[in-house]
């Protein structure tokens, strides 16, 4: 397969979950963000169907310019400095607490993972 057609049919899949995830949004109210929805759309599809080259192929530029695709996140923390200011413990304790969970959550999965993994092997 040429690389056009790999390109081609890449961002025909990102763009298709996109507007997937858009669609679902709208007619059935949900509380995420399109964006969000077409991503669990396209690891859905991936899990279903399986290889990701064109994909992949498609989005290694996106992944280049990562840092361009923050400028709106950023530029969101400033409009809403004054909610930030008025609520920073309770954000402070929310982030802190949420990482402390997903750090022990992680440990507790691979600590069982390669306990398994060396039953396994002897």
């Amino acid at each position: 397969m040429t690389v056009l057609i790999r390109h081609l049919l890449g961002w025909t899949g990102l763009l298709l979950c996109y507007f997937a995830g858009k669609v679902l949004v709208l007619m059935w109210e949900l509380p995420l963000p399109a964006a969000l929805t077409g991503l669990l759309l396209m690891l859905l599809m991936l899990f279903v169907r399986g290889g990701a080259v064109s994909v992949a192929t498609a989005g290694a530029p996106l992944l280049r310019h990562m840092s361009v695709l923050f400028v709106p996140a950023v530029l969101g923390v400033g409009v809403y400095w004054q909610s930030i200011y008025l609520h920073g413990w309770a954000l402070a304790a929310a982030i802190v607490g949420t990482t402390v969970v997903a750090l022990g959550l992680t440990g507790l999965v691979a600590q069982r993972v390669l306990q398994r993994r060396l039953v396994q092997t002897e």
